[in-house]
């Protein structure tokens, strides 16, 4: 299961603190924003990672809650998240878990993965969606199975009805990865996939106007509080 990150993150030029620290390895500028919705991307190498981990931050004129709206609709992630082709979750575990499939850019396989999702919601008021890989998802024919998967989107309220959202994954694709593929995914996934988030974020469907409209388990224990203004569409 994953744990809670525990430390509060600082603003966006000092970000990418959610995963931990890899001595001497600091993040790299990939994309520089050139505005509060543009995108800025980052990488960082991962000693025994063949795919350097990756994060991305944008601002997005939609609230809080309607961008944890669009994070809580399972089966769309393929929408959106970067090469992602389907996502379930499936029967036989909570609803806090996720089975997710890849496509494969060639000359490597189709991947999948099941992951487990944990909501907290941070002192400074932020949201943390944290998403770690799990066992027990039976192989698949035709999928290389990710051993490892690590990823956050923390989602900071601002005034005007803005969220900021901070992208980050350190992930094993397990299999004999290229390193030019090695490094497309890392370049491309962060920029796909918050471009994907801006284009599908204000579809009506994730205009919901209560936490209690999300999922049990995004707000297990302590309900998610948010600013008044971040509660209407």
């Amino acid at each position: 299961m994953a744990k809670p990150l525990r430390a509060t993150i600082t603003a966006v030029s000092l970000a990418g603190l959610m995963l931990p620290a890899h001595a001497g390895n600091e993040w790299e500028p990939v994309r520089q924003g050139q505005g509060r919705e543009d995108i800025g991307t980052w990488v960082r190498s991962v000693d025994g990672m063949a795919v350097k981990a990756f994060k991305g931050v944008t601002e997005v004129h939609q609230t809080t809650l309607t961008v944890l709206a669009l994070l809580a609709d399972i089966p769309g992630l393929s929408h959106w998240v970067y090469q992602c082709q389907s996502s379930i979750q499936p029967d036989q575990y909570s609803a806090d878990h996720t089975y997710a499939r890849f496509k494969g850019i060639w000359p490597a396989s189709d991947r999948d993965v099941l992951f487990r999702s944990t909501v907290t919601q941070q002192a400074d008021g932020s949201v943390l969606v944290d998403s770690l890989q799990v066992e027990g998802y039976p192989p698949q024919d035709g999928f290389v199975r990710m051993p490892y998967l690590h990823n956050t989107f923390r989602l900071v309220p601002l005034k005007g009805q803005w969220t900021r959202v901070e992208f980050e994954t350190q992930v094993d694709l397990g299999g004999l990865v290229p390193t030019w593929l090695a490094n497309a995914v890392s370049t491309k996934a962060p920029l796909v996939t918050l471009e994907g988030l801006k284009a599908q974020v204000g579809q009506a469907r994730y205009q919901i106007k209560s936490v209690q409209d999300l999922p049990a388990y995004y707000h297990k224990g302590k309900l998610i509080d948010l600013p008044a203004w971040h509660l209407q569409p």
